[in-house]
């Protein structure tokens, strides 16, 4: 581990360790991001308030990043385009909701977000792990472009003009990412059913209900797919 305080700043730029926790740190110094070979970085237990917008550009190696315990209320959109990092450590921050560049983060292994006052994503897509906090912020991010489209020039626009392409292929994309969220949700519900069954906990009603909702959820996917 390499202590920044006690190298030359020569040694320090090519550190791949930094670990500056509970230090009383209220902002990153531009000295850090000048250490582009950096692939962990603990900053936990200081009172910083964000992050610079250009600290993942800055940081191209970033492996792992604890920002535990701090004062950061929101993350900067460019986290979307880092290529490395796999483990981030936000828990304890008063953040209330993650950008939706988040979900391109493809790299992304890990991300711990407890005690954070989060209402972006809601609750109930928190408590369904990482690849589904992911996917829907993808979503949102391509709701967010079709509305700009929306209210930017489409009522205006001739039926082949690029905008016009532009919005039905977003919002066909929306459609099946939401088709194929659907039914990876059914299927889980109907094997935990099934699984119920087998325990005598659910009976073949409950079994048929199921099939049911399954089939007319499927016809109103298929509706709204057909009318873009």
């Amino acid at each position: 581990m390499i202590d920044y305080d006690h190298e030359s700043v020569d040694c320090a730029e090519r550190a791949v360790m930094l670990h500056m926790r509970r230090r009383g740190l209220k902002s990153i110094s531009d000295s850090v991001l000048l250490m582009t070979h950096l692939q962990s970085l603990s900053l936990e237990g200081n009172a910083i308030r964000g992050l610079p917008e250009r600290f993942f550009g800055s940081l191209p190696a970033l492996l792992w990043l604890d920002v535990r315990n701090n004062q950061i209320s929101a993350l900067p959109a460019a986290v979307g385009q880092h290529m490395c990092l796999k483990t981030f450590l936000l828990e304890g921050n008063p953040i209330t909701a993650l950008p939706p560049e988040l979900g391109n983060l493809m790299s992304l292994k890990a991300l711990s977000l407890r005690n954070c006052p989060l209402t972006f994503p809601p609750r109930d897509v928190l408590d369904l792990g990482l690849p589904n906090i992911l996917q829907y912020l993808r979503c949102a991010q391509l709701e967010a472009e079709v509305e700009r489209l929306c209210f930017s020039s489409l009522d205006v626009c001739e039926e082949d003009d690029p905008d016009i392409q532009i919005f039905q292929e977003l919002r066909h994309r929306i459609i099946l990412m939401e088709r194929n969220d659907l039914h990876t949700h059914t299927r889980s519900r109907v094997q935990h059913l099934l699984n119920g069954q087998r325990e005598g906990r659910v009976t073949q009603k409950d079994l048929e209900e199921e099939e049911e909702e399954e089939e007319e959820d499927s016809r109103s996917t298929s509706l709204s797919s057909s009318s873009t």
